[in-house]
């Protein structure tokens, strides 16, 4: 297995040691979560295609809510082993990782270039990169608090002086 580390907001550098690729339970744990994932992106853009402003609201969501997810998985998992590491590779690699799409950003991208929507051609990834970082951030920040919470080192009440 090898190690990499990751500097996150508000603290110091986490070590993450990576899955043992030759694990068959790992394969599975990705491969589960990712069909549950795509799944999902189906029915999301199905049901929500967000057609009515000609923005692609859909791919924008699923890419927002997933770096979130994401930001928060990488604070609550990070130097966890044994069975936690197969809900990382379900909840991460697979169901997150299969929410969120580069390709859909791509195809939008495209199609805006096609129609000559210049302004939401370069709208659309400068306001996805910026919202995406902020909610990544917010989704370290809320797993690292989660964490907190589960150790019993945070508390809901704000400490008042009396």
């Amino acid at each position: 297995m090898a190690n990499r580390t990751v500097t996150t907001p508000s603290e110091k550098t986490l070590q993450i040691t990576d899955l043992p690729l030759h694990s068959p339970t790992v394969w599975v744990a990705v491969t589960l979560g990712g069909g549950i994932g795509a799944l999902l992106r189906f029915f999301w853009i199905a049901y929500f295609p967000f057609e009515w402003s000609g923005f692609p609201w859909a791919v924008f969501t699923q890419n927002i809510v997933g770096t979130f997810l994401m930001g928060w998985l990488l604070a609550i998992f990070t130097r966890k082993r044994g069975r936690q590491r197969y809900i990382r590779a379900f909840l991460g690699t697979g169901f997150v990782s299969s929410v969120t799409t580069f390709s859909g950003i791509t195809v939008d991208l495209a199609a805006f270039t096609s129609s000559g929507h210049w302004m939401q051609l370069i709208l659309y990834p400068t306001i996805s990169i910026i919202t995406g970082l902020v909610f990544a951030w917010a989704g370290l920040l809320a797993g690292r608090n989660t964490r907190k919470l589960k150790n019993g080192s945070a508390t809901l009440k704000p400490n008042r002086k009396r």
